[in-house]
């Protein structure tokens, strides 16, 4: 076939696909109305499906899984609050799932389809060290449910990675309790040794312990203030479910308006006589 004829026969069908696209584009004009009517059915029918189904709420508690430091050091350690999973397995874990779904009263199927999490924007992470969670549980359940749902998994959350400061701040409290004891326990004797005037020997010895133990008290409740404030980990702020429907609605509103248009094109498409039109 020369180039000549083949050129032809290429312009031949473009012009006859163009004269048909531009049929269907006059027959869709026509039925204007078809189009019309389907884009305001469909977005009607869209908010009608929300306005008819439940309520949806979503609430949001943020944590800080603390950050371990080695003892009596300032020294940065790894461990669960580190692990940047930690978080999102934990809160789908079946365990966790199910005793926050009992304490809660929100079922276990819309508890495990709704729950999120989410390292907050903003919280830079570097090895080590812990950033910002937020645990998010939507559903379209109670709003209270909603809300002690997602509490309660920012709890369990951080009692399962609050091991290590706790232990520490169990011991450190323990310690401090019995320097305390050994310091009332000397006063009590040097009491008694200024009354009989005993040998200032054993006073000094006294005085030097009691000091000892009150620099002891000293760094250990500093130490205690870091566990606490520092390693431990603490809801930063507590969920509270708020109405979610205003987004479901206008995405209702824009895929009924779409699918109604669409199912508009196609009636005007099909409708009695277009085919004898299009081939005449």
């Amino acid at each position: 076939m020369s180039p000549t004829k083949r050129t032809d026969e290429q312009r031949e069908i473009e012009f006859e696909q163009e004269v048909d696209f531009g049929r269907y584009l006059r027959k869709l004009a026509r039925g204007w109305w078809l189009l019309f009517a389907g884009l305001v059915i469909g977005a009607v029918i869209g908010v009608a499906l929300t306005l008819g189904g439940s309520k949806l709420y979503k609430a949001k508690a943020t944590i800080y899984l603390g950050q371990p430091l080695a003892i009596n050091s300032s020294a940065q350690i790894q461990s669960l609050s580190t692990n940047p999973s930690t978080v999102s397995t934990l809160v789908h874990d079946k365990d966790v799932l199910d005793r926050v779904s009992t304490q809660s009263g929100l079922p276990l199927k819309k508890l495990r389809a709704g729950v999120s999490t989410a390292t907050v924007q903003g919280s830079l992470s570097k090895l080590g060290q812990s950033p910002l969670v937020s645990i998010s549980v939507q559903a379209s359940a109670p709003r209270t449910a909603v809300t002690d749902a997602a509490n309660d998994l920012a709890a369990l959350v951080l009692a399962r990675v609050s091991d290590y400061p706790n232990a520490k701040i169990a011991i450190l409290q323990a310690q401090i309790a019995s320097d305390k004891s050994q310091i009332a326990a000397i006063d009590k004797r040097l009491n008694v040794i200024n009354v009989a005037s005993s040998s200032s020997t054993e006073q000094l010895v006294l005085l030097t312990r009691r000091g000892t133990l009150t620099d002891e008290v000293q760094t250990d409740q500093l130490l205690l203030a870091q566990a606490k404030t520092v390693e431990q980990g603490k809801i930063v702020t507590e969920a509270k479910a708020t109405k979610s429907t205003s987004r479901s609605r206008k995405s209702a509103l824009v895929v009924g308006a779409a699918l109604g248009l669409l199912i508009g094109a196609l009636f005007a498409l099909t409708r009695p006589g277009f085919r004898r039109e299009l081939s005449s």
